[in-house]
């Protein structure tokens, strides 16, 4: 149990940044959103002037979780070196969904330079350097993350997860919930997407506790 409690809360993690974060009571199809959804949605509350949404705080979980999954993967002893190697390259892929869209005609690869940065908009650019921000910590955990041992590793896990589900749930309690009740002129709640991510973080939370995770 020690050893799969940690991969269990970040796939769950992972799985509830995908899953729906909001329902109705009268069922409205338009009312289901993932954290995804959430940072598209709050743009156009925000435009509208129907309240304030800080939509990077819906793309950290994913952020945090990818940080997790890189940080486990780096044990030292384990797991193999394929696993190790797959389980970073997709840690790093999922640091690179909360990177804005980029204008047609601008290369693949444009999301290593500051072309794509100046091209998005002022909108645009937390989730830009969110983006950067996570996937250096990627590299630099699959560079060092051998080194970071004991209590530290833990400390580790403890700030990721706190990162990871404490100002999600704030935004999304204090201003999501709210301002899409508002619009939509529907009481709307949280869905099991946002219960899992947050069960996710949880097990992070008890694992740190463990040890050899």
């Amino acid at each position: 149990m020690k050893r799969s409690i940690m991969p269990i809360g970040v796939t769950l993690a992972i799985l509830g940044f995908y899953g729906p974060w909001v329902t109705s009571s009268r069922n409205v199809a338009a009312l289901t959103y993932n954290a995804l959804d959430l940072t598209e949605f709050s743009k156009f509350i925000v435009r509208a002037h129907g309240g304030t949404m800080t939509r990077e705080m819906f793309l950290i979980p994913l952020v945090a979780a990818a940080l997790t999954l890189a940080l486990w993967t780096s044990q030292p002893n384990r797991p193999s070196r394929v696993l190790r190697y797959t389980l970073t390259l997709a840690a790093a892929v999922f640091t690179l969904v909360p990177l804005p869209p980029y204008l047609p005609g601008m290369s693949p690869l444009s999301f290593l330079s500051l072309v794509a940065y100046r091209s998005d908009g002022a909108e645009n650019r937390g989730s830009f350097w969110l983006s950067v921000a996570g996937l250096l910590g990627v590299v630099l955990i699959f560079v060092w993350g051998r080194r970071v041992v004991g209590r530290w590793r833990s400390i580790a896990y403890v700030a990721l997860a706190l990162i990871g589900a404490v100002p999600a749930a704030l935004e999304f309690f204090t201003h999501a919930l709210p301002a899409i009740s508002t619009v939509y002129g529907s009481p709307a709640s949280p869905a099991w997407g946002f219960f899992a991510a947050m069960i996710g973080f949880a097990l992070v939370l008890a694992g740190s506790a463990m040890r050899d995770v």
